[in-house]
């Protein structure tokens, strides 16, 4: 089993996987990049689903399987505490692949717009518990959140 150790979201380039905003560090400034984000126009055209989970952890987890979505992107945001997030960019056709699976560390404020078919796991807090925010489009397609075992085998995410 393949050991890994988080990475702080803050210092790696998330370009390959989506896009990261530092809400904190950009609260009350009005740049072009947060206009052109936070614009709906036009409306929303299919329904959106909006979660709230509550995660917890002990010193050590196992990434075991991981989900993506191929119909959209997924804003995954940190509530209260810390979290973890672990994502993929293996080929979203197959099975998501130990070799390419990188932990993030992500503060309250971190929020990602993960690309449509990079996989992920559910985000663990980094002690005790935590909460986290998603949205995502909700597609009636099975396959769409189907969780799919890492192969060959899980990596150990060691705080």
């Amino acid at each position: 089993m393949t050991t890994t150790t988080p990475v702080s979201i803050k210092d790696f380039d998330f370009t390959p996987y989506g896009r990261y905003w530092d809400l904190k560090q950009e609260r009350g400034v009005r740049t072009e990049k947060y206009e052109a984000y936070m614009t709906v126009d036009p409306p929303m055209e299919r329904p959106l689903r909006f979660g709230m989970t509550t995660c917890e952890n002990g010193p050590a987890f196992d990434v075991d399987s991981m989900e993506r979505h191929l119909s959209t992107e997924e804003i995954l945001f940190a509530g209260d505490k810390p979290i973890i997030l672990s994502i993929a960019a293996s080929d979203p056709a197959a099975a998501p692949r130990a070799e390419d699976v990188v932990s993030l560390r992500m503060e309250p404020g971190d929020l990602v717009v993960l690309k449509r078919g990079i996989w992920h796991d559910a985000c663990h807090a980094v002690e005790g518990s935590a909460m986290y925010y998603f949205l995502s489009y909700s597609s009636p397609e099975p396959g769409e959140t189907a969780w799919i075992p890492v192969t060959p085998a899980p990596v150990r995410v060691q705080l």
